[in-house]
């Protein structure tokens, strides 16, 4: 009799605890860089781009956001870049803000700091910004140089890479600079 009562009281338990629902998790509706002039709805935003240079197959632009209700606006360093797959041609374009510029200048500085130190092993520097766009640097021992890259993605099965030398990473940096000044 015991035996029954108590599988009776397990059985209810657990009916009991399997219909209670899971705890729901409270998501942050405000983008992780905070809340910026195209995420609002309902508004009319102006955009204006302004191109500031061109980096080997990369466009360096000024991007600048205006809402129109409110005059509040804000400027996003942009790199646009053109790929094509069989049968089309695309542009795309990448966005940083000027915090994260500010950082990636100073890790391409770094870059070029460690390149003119002696390295007898194979080293590997990058930098990945919020919308995945990889700067980095190699060294190869077999060949005792460093390789420069930019990776942008651009689709799930292909990345846009760009290589350049030591005196084009100094080009980068200068042109990073000038574009944190017009930001």
């Amino acid at each position: 009799m015991k035996r029954i009562i108590i599988s009776i009281c397990c059985a209810c338990c657990t009916s009991v605890i399997a219909q209670i629902s899971p705890p729901t998790l409270q998501r942050s509706i405000t983008p992780s860089r905070g809340l910026t002039i195209n995420t609002k709805k309902s508004t009319l935003i102006e955009k204006r781009t302004t191109h500031l240079s061109k980096f080997k197959n990369l466009n360096i632009q000024k991007i600048v956001t205006k809402d129109v209700a409110d005059n509040s606006s804000e400027s996003l360093l942009g790199i646009m870049y053109e790929y094509e797959t069989f049968d089309e041609i695309s542009r795309k374009t990448l966005t940083i803000d000027k915090n994260e510029l500010g950082k990636l200048i100073q890790a391409l500085q770094t870059m070029e700091q460690k390149e003119n130190e002696k390295n007898s092993q194979e080293a590997k520097y990058k930098f990945v910004t919020t919308n995945n766009i990889e700067f980095g640097s190699v060294y190869r021992e077999k060949s005792s140089s460093w390789a420069h890259y930019i990776k942008i993605p651009s689709s799930y099965y292909h990345q846009n890479l760009t290589e350049f030398s030591k005196e084009e990473l100094k080009e980068l940096i200068k042109m990073l600079k000038n574009a944190e000044q017009e930001l």
